[in-house]
């Protein structure tokens, strides 16, 4: 145990320098100007679109819960924007479990409903994006290993397609032991009967929106790019970021859409300054709002604490 765990510090200790010699010999002056000289009415509207994307996410969530838990748009839409706000700035799933708290606590649905909600969302999103990767290959000139992605989303969507039409997801209920069988009901509740139609068409406008942001993000930094170069960067943005290692992705976001834009011959410098712009107008905006809308809500709860305490005093 102690010769693997020097190992491990070894091997970290050895990444953290060569990130650091990656970092000194990186031309960040030009980096920087891509920035001052970027386009801030296009990146107005990146920002603009980015946030009609937040609004699909919520909106698809709302759908999904409201069949076992009634609950209203505008609190699922706050929710899903403190959980947001939250993302971005831890690695865990923290998020979730403040949405799921948000909602909770607003309109009072069962915290079992919710995080089944949320499992749901992940998947009409997949779909979405399955369903993306499927189409976009088609009509768009794409590198070699997204046409492989296409293949394998074209057949996720076909087994799902299957599952769906001919058993639903009851039939995979029942493989499941007794014990999570329970467990498992709402979950299956929420899939059945054409429920993740909806959810899943909001799930390609949010896919959608966020492709015009990343092609809008990269037209502001006058980078001459086409809509397979953008939809390249999204790809290997999400795709990097699977695994969260920084809060908000931090690094990684710039690291996979350099290596996505690289076959597209954009230079490094010009890539890294896109996806600085590109977080930044995703994660400011939300954490501002997000702790605009936290407080906000503390600020009301407290006067109605003190509105009944007056009543009760008198």
């Amino acid at each position: 145990m102690k010769r693997r765990r020097w190992i491990w510090w070894v091997l970290g200790f050895a990444g953290v320098a060569v990130a650091l010699k990656a970092l000194a010999g990186f031309p960040w002056e030009d980096t920087f100007q891509t920035l001052l000289d970027a386009n801030y009415w296009i990146l107005g509207v990146a920002l603009v679109i980015n946030l009609g994307s937040l609004v699909a996410k919520g909106w698809a969530w709302h759908l999904l819960l409201r069949p076992v838990a009634p609950n209203h748009w505008r609190t699922a839409q706050e929710a899903n924007l403190v959980g947001a706000a939250v993302n971005n700035v831890s690695i865990a799933v923290g998020g979730e479990a403040a949405r799921i708290h948000y909602i909770a606590q607003r309109d009072g649905v069962p915290v079992g409903a919710a995080i089944s909600s949320v499992v749901w969302t992940r998947v009409t999103e997949t779909l979405a994006l399955a369903i993306f990767l499927v189409m976009a290959p088609s009509l768009l000139h794409l590198p070699h290993w997204l046409r492989g992605l296409q293949v394998g989303a074209g057949l996720g969507l076909v087994i799902v397609l299957l599952i769906t039409w001919h058993r639903g997801w009851s039939w995979i209920l029942n493989q499941l032991p007794a014990s999570l069988q329970r467990r498992a009901a709402v979950l299956a509740e929420m899939g059945s009967g054409g429920r993740l139609f909806w959810p899943t068409m909001l799930g390609l406008v949010n896919w959608g929106t966020q492709w015009a942001t990343y092609h809008l993000v990269l037209v502001a930094a006058h980078i001459p790019v086409s809509p397979a170069a953008s939809f390249t960067a999204l790809v290997a943005a999400n795709l990097g970021g699977v695994v969260r290692i920084t809060p908000a992705g931090i690094g990684v976001t710039q690291a996979a859409m350099v290596v996505g834009l690289l076959q597209f011959g954009v230079p490094a410098d010009r890539s890294v300054a896109a996806g600085l712009a590109l977080q930044a107008l995703q994660v400011l905006p939300v954490i501002f709002f997000g702790a605009l809308l936290t407080g906000w809500r503390l600020t009301e709860t407290a006067r109605r604490a003190e509105d009944t305490e007056a009543l009760q005093t008198v």
